[in-house]
């Protein structure tokens, strides 16, 4: 839960407030969990609705911290190109750095399906939306993310 949390701010201040909120709101919230739901679903639902409020109410860059360019060019050219060798956690960083450049739903969408491997159908119940819906919105949070690449040269096959 920390790692998902961690999505959402570099920083350990803002981290570990999270994740004390998250196990306060869990702990006042657990009369309305149901025994027949998986426990860590539940939990990581209101981690991630804390991420998200988080990402809202400061209402910046999340991942901001990771990379620090230091000269006068454009921050996506800092991001390592697919020819580079990179870590798991240089991709990592570089995938966050890349989804800061979205908006927080949109960041949030891409991050519950893609990095953390969330189902569609998972996604649509947290949010409140059809899975039509969810579907529709990571599409175009998708070409979101391709036009901002692709802005700043990146080529997509």
């Amino acid at each position: 839960m920390t790692a998902m949390l961690h999505r959402f701010s570099a920083n350990r201040a803002d981290l570990e407030d999270m994740v004390q909120e998250t196990f306060v709101r869990a702990w006042r919230a657990l009369p309305q969990w149901r025994p027949d739901k998986p426990f860590l679903h539940w939990l990581k639902r209101i981690a991630a609705n804390i991420g998200l409020e988080f990402c809202r109410k400061h209402q910046r860059s999340p991942f901001s911290r990771l990379v620090q360019p230091t000269d006068d060019s454009h921050p996506l050219d800092h991001i390592a190109s697919a020819d580079d060798v990179l870590t798991a956690s240089d991709a990592l960083a570089s995938a966050q750095f890349i989804l800061s450049h979205l908006p927080p739903d949109d960041r949030a969408l891409l991050t519950l399906l893609h990095l953390e491997q969330m189902p569609l159908s998972d996604i649509a119940a947290h949010f409140g939306w059809s899975r039509v819906n969810a579907k529709v919105k990571a599409f175009r949070a998708r070409q979101r993310l391709k036009t901002i690449l692709t802005r700043h040269g990146y080529t997509l096959s």
